[in-house]
C-alpha cells in the first residue's frame, strides 16, 4: 500500500529523519494449526502480515485492516501475544526514509473462508505453513512471535531488559 498521507505529511516537514512509528503485526493460524505468511516484494522474505496504525485508529481494528489489505481475508485477534522495539527495529527504507518501529503483535484466526492471496503490492506470495516447516528466508523476529504465539499465554512477551 502507498504510504499514508499522515506519514506523508510529516515527511515533507521531517525528510528522511528518523520517525517513531506504531506497528501492528498477526500471527494467524487456521483451524490445522497452520501459520499465515507473506512473501514481501520489496525484500523477498517471508514475514507475518502488519503495517503502521492510522492516527486514532484502535490497534485490533488496525491488524484486521493491515490483514485484509495483504492477504485479502477477515481476522479475529485473540490476544496480544509481544509489545517489542528497540534499536533492532529501526529501518531504513531504499528511498532513505528511517523508522523507530513499536510493534504490537497479535495472535489471530481467520473469520472467514477465503483462501488468502496477494491483496496489494507489497506481497507476491501469501499462504499458510507448519510452524515447524517455516521457510528458510523468515524473517528472524517472526520466528520468535511464531513461537511465542504458539505457546500462547494470557499476558504478553516483552524483551528480556538489557542493563
Amino acid at each position: 500500500m502507498p504510504i499514508s498521507k499522515y506519514i506523508s505529511d510529516i515527511r515533507a516537514k521531517i525528510g528522511n529523519d528518523l520517525l517513531i512509528l506504531t506497528g501492528t503485526s498477526a500471527v494467524v493460524f487456521n483451524k490445522r494449526g497452520e501459520v499465515l505468511l507473506q512473501r514481501r516484494s520489496d525484500f523477498d522474505m517471508w514475514t507475518i502480515l502488519g503495517g503502521y496504525l492510522d492516527p486514532g485508529e484502535d490497534v485490533a481494528d488496525g491488524i484486521i485492516r493491515e490483514v485484509r489489505e495483504e492477504a485479502g481475508i477477515s481476522v479475529a485477534p485473540e490476544a496480544i501475544i509481544a509489545v517489542i522495539s528497540g534499536s533492532d527495529h529501526f529501518h531504513t527504507y531504499n528511498n532513505g526514509d528511517q523508522v523507530a518501529i513499536i510493534n504490537i503483535c497479535f495472535r489471530c484466526h481467520p473469520t472467514d473462508v477465503e483462501t488468502p492471496r496477494p491483496n496489494d503490492d507489497e506481497s507476491v506470495e501469501v499462504r499458510y505453513f507448519q510452524p515447524n516447516a517455516l521457510p528458510e528466508n523468515t524473517f528472524p523476529i517472526h520466528k520468535t512471535l511464531i513461537a511465542i504465539a504458539l505457546e500462547y499465554r494470557a499476558s504478553a512477551w516483552f524483551r528480556p531488559p538489557s542493563i
